[in-house]
């Protein structure tokens, strides 16, 4: 806490929150897996708190991860692409692939924002 000029008291507070995203994920991927809705996954996380539900995934179907982020993969997320039934994989997304994935504009007579 630190006193303004004007005598006003301050405080710095930072409030971290959990959406439950990373377990909602975990929870979709193993229902999809365990009762055979899927013949194979794909998740989009470098979120390691993913680590052991990937895993057990990966001992029943195979498995691609991709990366959206800038940083390396989570060391927890890493395997083998021969792990469990196999053919698993691993991509890191890169600027050209979002690049790649964009619409015409204007797309269906919609134009870009022109800060975008």
């Amino acid at each position: 806490m630190r006193r303004t000029q004007d005598g006003s008291l301050l405080a710095t507070v930072r409030k971290r929150e959990e959406k439950g995203s990373d377990v909602n994920v975990a929870t979709h991927l193993l229902v999809d897996v365990l009762t055979r809705a899927v013949d194979a996954a794909i998740v989009i996380s470098n979120d390691s708190d993913l680590a052991l539900p990937i895993r057990v995934a990966r001992g029943h179907v195979p498995l691609g991860l991709i990366n959206p982020s800038k940083k390396p993969l989570a060391g927890a997320l890493k395997g083998k692409p021969d792990h469990g039934v196999g053919g698993h994989w691993w991509q890191r997304l890169a600027p050209r692939d979002w690049l790649s994935c964009q619409l015409p504009d204007p797309a269906g007579g919609i134009s870009k924002p022109p800060k975008w």
